[in-house]
């Protein structure tokens, strides 16, 4: 794809995830670029500049697979989630649901931490706070439990 078709794309299948600003978009992916994961062709175009279209390599699909199978960062678990999992058409069922099974043990832990916390609390407006966070996760860990119930099934 082009950049813009790229951005196009990921803006129409992810805005809930994330989005592409082209100065994000263009340094990630020169940087692929250099690092073999993509390359780039020109294609003429009568009366304009070439278009440049970008293709992963070889090499480019194996760090793709390699970055499904890693846990999230922790600054950025939920986003990283949903992205891999959109991206994540290439892995089996068994591998698909380790991915899942990984969340969900985030999200728990995360509840707990959640609970512990807001056990501390003296302050009611902090306490609205926490429950909105506890309801967010809840109903992320019920999602999981869903979704892990296609994954089975599939």
């Amino acid at each position: 794809m082009t950049g813009y078709d790229i951005k196009k794309h990921v803006k129409a299948m992810l805005s809930a995830v994330t989005n592409a600003s082209y100065g994000t978009l263009y340094p990630t992916l020169h940087k692929l670029l250099t690092e073999g994961a993509v390359e780039v062709s020109e294609v003429p175009q009568k009366g304009r500049p070439s278009k440049k279209v970008y293709r992963i390599t070889g090499l480019g699909q194996q760090e793709l697979e390699a970055w499904l199978k890693q846990p999230a960062a922790s600054d950025q678990i939920r986003r990283e989630f949903l992205l891999k999992l959109y991206l994540a058409r290439d892995l089996s069922p068994q591998q698909l649901m380790i991915l899942v099974t990984n969340r969900m043990d985030e999200a728990r832990a995360m509840w707990r931490a959640l609970v512990a916390e807001k056990d501390e609390i003296n302050n009611p407006r902090q306490a609205w706070v926490m429950d909105y966070a506890l309801s967010l996760c809840k109903a992320e860990m019920e999602w999981l439990q869903q979704l892990e119930a296609k994954i089975g099934v599939a």
